[in-house]
């Protein structure tokens, strides 16, 4: 059976439609990619992450407004056969109307996906090109294996994509300007405080 399987594998089922996807539980660890159901390993170090990026955005969104952040279990529909839930995504104000009680009807603003130990390379092999083709405006691969974190980001003029590798630096924003991080913050073991971190990007006004 499907649930007697323990990480780190990739678990993928082919031939899903879209109906039977969005009959599984709201709570389903499943994703619809590319009319199949794929089931990624969690770790630690990814939950983590997860954690940590997700103060970080939501204490700027907060501070500053302009979009909400959701996390993983929130599926961004982009057509029939995709319906991907990544670890996090960033929806604009203008955007709002997208947002329904179960999914969000189009691409988000701003992508965030941390790689699995299962397949550390699914999400830049399998999801970034439709990634790219739905025109999302910036994507982040987070690979805590490699310590590198893939930045893309398109140009509202061309439409071309501007791609780059991080190991450390400062990385910023495009989809929300004044937001930053400092890359090697996700390297680091144990993980910075969020907090204390999240005081850098927004500094609390006395």
């Amino acid at each position: 059976m499907l649930v007697d399987l323990e990480p780190p594998f990739l678990v993928i089922k082919p031939g899903v439609s879209e109906d039977e996807y969005y009959r599984l539980d709201e709570d389903s660890p499943w994703e619809l990619v590319d009319g199949r159901l794929v089931m990624s390993p969690s770790s630690r170090r990814h939950e983590e992450l997860f954690r940590f990026l997700l103060v970080l955005v939501n204490g700027f969104l907060e501070t500053k407004g302009g979009g909400v952040v959701l996390g993983s279990r929130y599926p961004m529909r982009l057509d029939e056969r995709w319906s991907p839930e990544p670890d996090l995504i960033v929806v604009r104000d203008r955007k709002s109307h997208l947002l329904t009680r179960r999914r969000l009807e189009g691409p988000a603003d701003l992508v965030v996906e941390i790689a699995s130990e299962g397949d550390p390379r699914f999400d830049a092999r399998e999801k970034l090109p439709r990634y790219r083709q739905a025109g999302i405006e910036e994507i982040w691969l987070v690979d805590p294996f490699q310590r590198i974190l893939h930045a893309h980001t398109r140009s509202a003029a061309t439409g071309a994509y501007e791609s780059s590798a991080l190991t450390a630096g400062r990385l910023a924003s495009q989809v929300l300007p004044g937001f930053w991080l400092e890359v090697a913050w996700l390297w680091q073991e144990p993980l910075p405080s969020s907090v204390a971190c999240l005081d850098l990007i927004v500094p609390r006004q006395d």
